[in-house]
């Protein structure tokens, strides 16, 4: 019982905080809707997580300040903050962390990498005691420092309570999209429960720090296109927030952040539409983003990394062998099918594109296959240059993560055709 309540407790207390700063639609000309103030709070407030890991400052203090901020909203308030969207996402939020505390069992990269990050950080050391600590020391840390967060700040210490907030943050994450059909509640829940379905992974529910990137692209995405249709410039603030912090959960978000741009200025391309200055400053704060992280870490640990422990690429001589190309190839190729029909995004997605690519939905998909094949190039390239010896367990184990972290974007024109339709 006192887990169950435990449990309550956390996810209220991260809906709670994620109510302030909330953006008041009362001092801006654009009307945000409930979940979009919850999904830009939470983009203030991963940073703000972001900026507190490089200092050593007591966690439990911060939980107290954090949760007596809100209270400054009440004064603000003219009418009630509980609505069914609310409802849901604290719903499934629960469901979900109900599923990760039965079972606490850490997968192979929690065990051997995030676990000690987080320990560190619940031990009230900061990001300059990473290189103190088992591990990739390379790897980011801001997934970890909000896990640790959390559990430090729960009622029991067991390490799935700091994990919990992954689970507000993709409940939160399919809702959002899942909100953009406007259907009758009951509709709603069927297509909620439908992508969670789909989306849901039980093995990387287990400690890895996938589910966080694959929600933040969701948000990234989803404002995109809202600045896009709306060109409110007030929704490139997000987007600036959301990539900054996804730069430091995954190494590999920062090639996956720049093919959004690509995608951005693709999809603006087939739409014969003018680049607009907003995306132009967006990939020069992506540059400086990265530059900024890059030195960070150059400077603290000496080393700047991009792929797995000890990762380097094979010397020319290899690469341009006819040998090396064969077994490469097939084998990464195998591996990205296998990862492909594996998720099951993916496969509705090719379903949805075979049954309803026509003239009229074809400037729809094809942003989305333009990025998805970035994508595929990315993962060859890792795998074919490659000098590890191990590589092709690093390719075995890691191709449907690297896809699964950017397919939640591909419900966005599967729910486009089923609102059409």
């Amino acid at each position: 019982m006192i887990e169950i309540f435990n449990i309550i407790f956390l996810i209220f207390s991260i809906f709670w905080i994620s109510t302030f700063p909330l953006f008041k639609n009362n001092l801006l000309i654009y009307k945000f809707s409930t979940l979009e103030n919850i999904s830009i709070n939470l983009a203030i407030l991963l940073n703000v997580f972001l900026f507190f890991s490089f200092y050593k400052l007591n966690q439990q203090y911060i939980f107290l300040i954090l949760m007596i901020l809100p209270l400054l909203n009440l004064f603000f308030l003219k009418k009630e903050i509980i609505e069914e969207n609310i409802i849901l996402l604290l719903f499934f939020s629960f469901i979900l962390s109900i599923a990760i505390s039965s079972n606490l069992y850490l997968e192979w990269d929690a065990q051997a990498l995030w676990i000690y990050k987080v320990i560190n950080f619940l031990d009230g050391n900061n990001f300059n005691n990473l290189s103190n600590v088992p591990g990739e020391i390379t790897y980011p840390h801001l997934g970890t420092y909000v896990w640790a967060f959390f559990w430090k700040n729960s009622f029991i210490d067991i390490e799935y309570t700091g994990r919990i907030f992954y689970m507000f943050v993709y409940s939160l994450s399919i809702l959002i999209i899942a909100d953009l059909q406007k259907k009758d509640l009951l509709k709603k829940i069927l297509i909620i429960s439908g992508i969670f379905i789909l989306s849901l992974d039980s093995f990387l529910l287990s400690g890895y720090q996938e589910y966080l990137v694959f929600s933040i692209f969701i948000f990234i995405f989803y404002f995109y296109f809202r600045f896009y249709e709306t060109k409110e410039k007030i929704f490139i603030v997000p987007i600036i927030l959301f990539i900054n912090s996804i730069l430091w959960i995954k190494n590999e978000a920062s090639f996956f952040v720049l093919f959004f741009l690509f995608f951005a200025f693709f999809h603006h391309l087939i739409k014969k539409e003018k680049i607009n200055k907003e995306l132009v400053l967006l990939s020069i704060l992506y540059l400086f983003f990265v530059f900024i992280k890059n030195i960070i870490f150059h400077s603290n640990f000496g080393e700047v990394n991009m792929g797995w422990q000890d990762y380097t690429t094979n010397n020319f001589g290899n690469i341009f062998q006819f040998s090396y190309f064969i077994e490469r190839t097939s084998s990464i190729f195998v591996s990205i099918l296998v990862a492909l029909i594996k998720c099951k995004i993916y496969l509705v997605f090719f379903l949805v594109l075979f049954f309803n690519l026509n003239k009229k939905n074809f400037k729809v998909f094809l942003p989305y296959i333009f990025f998805l094949l970035l994508n595929i190039t990315l993962i060859y390239l890792i795998y074919y240059l490659a000098k590890d010896p191990n590589w092709a367990n690093y390719l075995a184990t890691t191709v449907d993560r690297l896809l699964f972290q950017t397919s939640g974007i591909y419900f966005l024109p599967i729910l486009f055709i089923l609102k059409k339709k």
